[in-house]
């Protein structure tokens, strides 16, 4: 007679394989590998213990799907190529990391159809909240966004958007910053590049310098250069003023593109930089402090930004129904090589 095929031993340990060993409830042991409070020291070492002994892991997307949450997190972001989202998605995905949260991280390119198409892509995942930055600042007016949005945190742009928290740079703060460390060193005649964008963070950078230059007197000495979405239309942009027997002595840039753009036309023209032309860049990144003159920047708090963004959403899922929050990141300026004092020319 052929014997039945012996049944195979469950090797998995489950959580009340660890309570039995540690001599405690599963309950216990469920709020101990959780994170939540209210177990003491001593039954949390045993259940530690008990757990690393057994070869216990935590399936923790099943137990999130009881909870109706995936522990995941979207982001959304305009483009992965610009290093000043690059780098708030790398703080996000370290504190994802440290709060046992996955990251499913998209890009819009700036369109605002793609950023639609994106969303309902990472919403589709059950994701628990998603961190935007976004394509337009009327965020949330397109059709096809689904109805039922997750908890929503918009970063950077669409600031003091009605229907979202939000967190930015104080950018009104940032054009003052730059136009008023021109004006204290002699500088009377300063060209705003800026986008062709109308994104309102934009505008506040060039708002700002507005409000320096009326302080000073001199608000009909500004001008505001419009350049367009890319570096060689910013160059084509302000290479035209600096071509003008009245051309200005300094210039600010709004954008990271603008400097790039700004940087080539004070080149082709062949402008002693900084004896000549001064340069105020906005953002700070690694190749600003590789070649000189090094560039003097007003730059934004990446680390303050993710941080403040990630729990505010935390904040935001656990209390859906509390108040909008919408808070401004102070930004900092770095003062290195490519502004001379007027005096000195």
């Amino acid at each position: 007679m052929t014997k039945p095929p012996p049944v195979p031993e469950r090797t998995t340990p489950t959580i009340r394989d660890v309570a039995r060993r540690a001599g405690v409830s599963a309950a216990t042991v469920s709020n101990v590998l959780s994170g939540r409070r209210g177990v003491g020291p001593e039954s949390r070492a045993l259940v530690m213990q008990a757990a690393a002994v057994l070869g216990y892991k935590s399936n923790h997307m099943a137990s999130s799907l009881r909870r109706g949450r995936t522990k995941t997190i979207g982001i959304v972001v305009p483009n992965l190529a610009n290093e000043f989202f690059s780098r708030l998605v790398r703080y996000w995905e370290t504190l994802a990391a440290h709060a046992g949260y996955e990251i499913l991280v998209v890009a819009s390119q700036d369109h605002v159809a793609t950023e639609t198409q994106r969303i309902q892509s990472v919403a589709a995942r059950r994701v628990d909240g998603l961190l935007v930055a976004a394509a337009q600042d009327d965020f949330g007016s397109a059709d096809g966004l689904p109805a039922d949005l997750q908890p929503i945190v918009l970063v950077d742009r669409a600031c003091g958007h009605k229907a979202f928290d939000t967190i930015s740079s104080d950018n009104v703060e940032a054009g003052r910053l730059g136009a008023r460390h021109l004006l204290s060193l002699g500088h009377r005649d300063i060209a705003v590049l800026t986008s062709a964008s109308t994104h309102l963070h934009l505008r506040n950078r060039v708002e700002g310098c507005r409000q320096a230059m009326a302080e000073a007197g001199l608000a009909d000495r500004m001008r505001v250069i419009q350049g367009g979405h890319s570096v060689e239309e910013c160059r084509s942009a302000i290479e035209q003023e600096l071509r003008r027997p009245d051309r200005p002595t300094a210039i600010f840039a709004t954008i990271f593109f603008a400097t790039l753009g700004a940087i080539k036309a004070i080149q082709a023209l062949n402008i002693a930089f900084p004896d000549e032309m001064s340069l105020v860049a906005f953002e700070h990144s690694d190749w600003m402090t590789v070649f000189r003159p090094y560039l003097t920047s007003v730059s934004q708090r990446s680390d303050e930004l993710a941080s403040t963004s990630w729990n505010v959403l935390m904040e935001r899922i656990e209390t859906p129904e509390r108040s909008l929050r919408h808070i401004e990141i102070p930004v900092r300026l770095a003062v290195r090589e490519s502004v001379r004092p007027l005096s000195q020319r």
